[in-house]
């Protein structure tokens, strides 16, 4: 198709508009998904640290029991007596050896 100064004019407006909306469609595109995949990656990492936050305070929980088992005189008898062999004045030893 020629124009009025001759020269021939082809039709590339159109194609040019729709080659820049598909790349630019692209671009946020991949800009989304990626993204999306970071995003649900985090939230699996919060998930597995929630779980873990979850199980430390379980054992931490275990622990200030047992720290505050520990601290009572029958208890810290108890174990001296069956841990250490502790005998108080006035009493005897007694040790079971097993025979064949």
């Amino acid at each position: 198709m020629r124009g009025e100064d001759g020269r021939l004019h082809t039709r590339r407006g159109p194609r040019v508009i729709v080659a820049v909306v598909l790349v630019v469609v692209g671009l946020l595109s991949f800009l989304y998904i990626s993204r999306f995949l970071v995003i649900r990656h985090l939230h699996a990492e919060i998930a597995a640290i929630t779980r873990q936050e979850q199980a430390a305070l379980a054992v931490q929980t275990k622990l200030r029991a047992r720290l505050a088992h520990g601290n009572d005189p029958a208890t810290i008898e108890y174990l001296a007596r069956k841990e250490l062999g502790l005998v108080k004045p006035g009493e005897e030893k007694v040790i079971f050896i097993k025979g064949n």
